[in-house]
């Protein structure tokens, strides 16, 4: 129970019991002592009907408080101008008691004060306190008086207890509940999968969960009073900005950004940042909730390209039969028209054959993302071709004076797969990157045992290089750099490779050259 609705409820007790008593003390002076007055009796019953009605109208409850405090001390004051003997002072008591039943200690202070002052009074300036009555007077008075004070504190214990009981169980249950509801805050806030942090109005942090650790690499006692930076250098201004943002009430939900972990580490975040405030509304710290979604990005990465794949297989489908019928008959008439001597543009001739070998190829490419290639799979050496491929790329390096740097670190290794599609990717490389050096310049072939089950190609030129925009963009289909390229060799590179348990990985920094790593199962 709050304390106004108990107060209410203690001022509609005391002025019952006022009001009762001021009758009974009416009633009490015409029975046994009528020779007294009777201006304090008829003084309480017109105080009982005023506080009754300022209770009935709903004033305010410690106004009405001093009220019947103040009524109760001058009813006790006229009492005294009354009274036949000095014995009634102690009525006095009555107030200070129902003040102190208050638990409001400034009342009692001060009406305390009061009756201390008014005794005085009555003693060396009314002379009230010099009178003499009977015995029989100053035995009633003293029982009046006992049965006064026992009236007040029982009724008061008896009409409180059974509230007060009713008070101990609800907070009992609100205990309860409480405990109960920090509990599950608790255990919720550490088996949590994603990550929270909460920081002060300092930006400091002050409580993070076991996720959290896990994910940016840092334990509770190395964060904990520290202002932890979890993003690039880079990002700081917008990071700041939310900061600040959430820090006046903001928030931020499923926001994707870039972290960066203990070890420097980086990794694509969706984070949610919410104001913490207090019962006033002011923000008092914030949270921050967060989680890995590198994985996502890049399985709808993966999911994506899968659709362009399907697309561009739909297209290879339906257009390399259409393409390739009308071919084998040009193809048919240029090779008739280059077998005569006679012809004067045989140079014509030759270059119309380049472009169908050309187109042809094109069409290749279309068909091994059209539909599953029939593997016959077989193992096959890798030396065998690695020393193929690099003869025949031989009189282009040397045409654009490249030097060829080739590493083979042990012995030979067997793969199992495709020989012809294996060099087609290595072929695709290869192109690749004798397109991006520059003259002079360098190429470098290192083969290497990567685990006990897998071996690493990787080719580096040091060539260009390929921005971070463009790098992220070239697995796609149709997208190309080259002014002559189709846009599909290195997504049926890698297409290629995946088919045979591999992976084929880009590396590359503008002005630092290329690196293609090319892993493939040994067996």
């Amino acid at each position: 129970m709050e304390p106004l609705s108990s107060n209410i409820k203690r001022n509609q007790l005391f002025i019952y019991l006022y009001g009762c008593a001021a009758l009974l003390h009416l009633f009490g002076r015409w029975l046994f002592t009528p020779e007294t007055g009777y201006a304090s009796p008829i003084f309480g019953l017109l105080t009982f009907g005023i506080l009754w009605m300022l209770h009935t109208l709903q004033l305010n409850v410690r106004l009405i408080q001093i009220l019947i405090l103040a009524s109760m001390n001058i009813y006790v004051f006229m009492l005294n101008f009354e009274s036949l003997s000095a014995v009634t002072v102690i009525y006095f008591v009555i107030p200070i008691i129902a003040s102190a039943l208050y638990y409001d200690t400034f009342p009692n202070i001060v009406f305390g004060f009061i009756t201390f002052t008014e005794i005085l009074l009555l003693a060396f300036v009314f002379n009230e306190l010099d009178g003499r009555a009977s015995i029989t007077y100053i035995h009633v008075s003293l029982f009046t008086f006992v049965s006064s004070v026992l009236i007040l504190t029982t009724i008061h214990s008896i009409y409180f207890s059974r509230i007060w009981s009713q008070l101990e169980q609800k907070n009992k249950t609100m205990e309860k509940a409480l405990i109960s509801k920090e509990g599950y805050l608790q255990l919720f806030f550490e088996t949590a999968k994603d990550a929270i942090a909460v920081y002060d109005s300092n930006n400091r942090i002050i409580a993070i969960n076991p996720a959290f650790e896990k994910l940016y690499g840092w334990t509770s006692e190395e964060c904990i009073g520290e202002p932890l930076r979890l993003y690039p250098l880079e990002n700081a201004e917008n990071a700041e900005t939310r900061t600040r943002h959430v820090q006046e009430g903001g928030s931020y939900s499923l926001l994707e950004t870039e972290d960066v972990k203990k070890d420097g580490t980086r990794f694509l975040a969706q984070i949610t940042l919410s104001p913490i405030t207090d019962q006033n509304g002011n923000v008092v710290a914030t949270s921050v909730i967060s989680r890995d979604i590198s994985y996502q990005k890049e399985a709808e990465k993966l999911i994506l390209q899968s659709e362009k794949l399907k697309l561009a297989g739909e297209i290879a489908a339906g257009v390399a039969h259409e393409i390739r019928n009308p071919m084998t008959v040009i193809s048919g008439f240029v090779q008739m028209m280059q077998s005569d001597p006679d012809y004067p543009y045989k140079e014509y001739t030759k270059l119309i054959r380049s472009e169908l070998d050309r187109i042809n190829l094109i069409i290749s490419e279309f068909l091994v993302l059209a539909k599953p290639q029939a593997s016959s799979f077989k193992k096959v050496s890798l030396r065998k071709i690695l020393d193929e491929t690099i003869a025949l790329f031989g009189p282009e390096l040397n045409l654009h004076g490249l030097l060829f740097d080739y590493c083979w670190e042990l012995e030979d290794f067997i793969i199992e797969g495709e020989e012809h599609r294996i060099k087609q990717v290595l072929i695709n490389l290869m192109k690749n990157a004798i397109e991006a050096s520059q003259n002079p310049g360098e190429i470098s072939l290192i083969v290497e045992l990567r685990d006990e089950n897998s071996v690493a190609i990787q080719l580096q030129d040091h060539g260009k290089g390929i921005s971070k925009e463009e790098l992220g963009q070239i697995f796609e289909p149709f997208y190309t750099t080259k002014e002559t390229g189709t846009g599909l060799g290195l997504i049926v590179s890698q297409k290629i490779i995946q088919e045979h348990g591999g992976t084929l990985t880009i590396e590359s920094e503008p002005g630092c050259g290329t690196l293609a790593t090319v892993i493939l199962p040994i067996k």
